[in-house]
């Protein structure tokens, strides 16, 4: 992706921040010494933060929103399979780490129904969900949900039922 693609006011999402507006380039110092341009990023889940990334670096670090029909297409290509996770704890947590650097929103969607399909069982068996699958699909959802939203034009709270419609089932109990 050309940087120069990137203007005032477009939608960007920035790696572990989310969707975020173009608000300005902005010639900057930050070590008091070398003068570079930065793109000035506003989140568009709290418009009082800031960030400044470098226009040479933004290539790297950004790049645009899915549009609805990738949106689509993702959930769609997730009703294809769940992911197999190892009873063992190191193993599973391995293949969750990996999942999730990837960022892959199809492979995404597949951990999330697979760790909903799994603590369903549990509590349906009376035992006990993992806190690290807690906290694994806690952090799967806020990798997704936040630009589905954004890209769909409805509440981050909707989005898992979105999800579950468009698969024709409820995502979770």
């Amino acid at each position: 992706m050309d940087t120069a693609d990137f203007t005032v006011n477009d939608y960007v999402v920035y790696k572990g921040v989310g969707v975020c507006r173009i608000e300005a380039v902005e010639n900057k110092t930050f070590d008091g010494v070398k003068y570079e341009d930065y793109l000035k990023l506003i989140p568009v889940s709290s418009g009082s933060s800031s960030y400044f990334i470098p226009v040479c670096a933004a290539e790297l670090r950004l790049r645009r929103p899915m549009t609805e029909e990738e949106v689509n297409e993702a959930i769609d290509n997730s009703a294809e399979g769940e992911i197999m996770l190892a009873p063992n704890t190191k193993e599973r947590r391995s293949t969750i780490e990996m999942i999730l650097k990837e960022g892959d929103c199809t492979r995404i969607i597949s951990l999330i129904k697979t760790i909903h399909l799994h603590t369903q069982s549990c509590r349906d068996s009376g035992r006990k969900v993992l806190v690290s699958d807690e906290n694994a699909l806690r952090m799967a959802e806020n990798m997704i949900y936040p630009e589905f939203s954004f890209v769909l034009g409805i509440n981050e709270n909707e989005v898992e039922g979105y999800i579950g419609k468009r698969l024709g089932r409820a995502v979770s109990a």
